[in-house]
């Protein structure tokens, strides 16, 4: 494995296995317990509809470690593996579980409805 300086990595544009440019390396997202690195933060691209990705408080995409393809003048991420709201049933759940590093899927039963129907 090589090892790569995250200073490095600061401004490396982020784009998608089919040619989509998601934005800018902006900062990591780590593990305080175990130290592994759980998502990078991206600042968008400006001309990226953020509002499908996960996201944070101030709009910066969070991508899952998880999805990254290949490291070197950019960055490629895998497209299947891009946690995008509109593939999610329940994106609370999945946020969640990307946050605290999880690769466990959200649950696929519908919750019961009151009502009858």
């Amino acid at each position: 494995m090589v090892k790569i300086m995250a200073s490095k990595l600061r401004d490396v544009e982020l784009i998608t296995d089919t040619g989509i440019r998601l934005g800018w390396v902006y900062d990591f997202s780590f593990d305080e317990e175990t130290g592994n690195l759980l998502v990078i933060v991206a600042e968008p691209d400006e001309d990226l509809d953020t509002s499908d990705f996960v996201t944070d408080h101030e709009g910066l995409l969070l991508i899952p470690v998880s999805a990254i393809k290949s490291i070197g003048e950019v960055i490629i991420i895998d497209s299947t593996k891009l946690a995008v709201k509109s593939k999610l049933r329940r994106p609370t759940f999945v946020k969640k579980k990307v946050m605290e590093g999880s690769t466990e899927s959200a649950p696929t039963e519908k919750p019961p409805r009151e009502g009858g129907l």
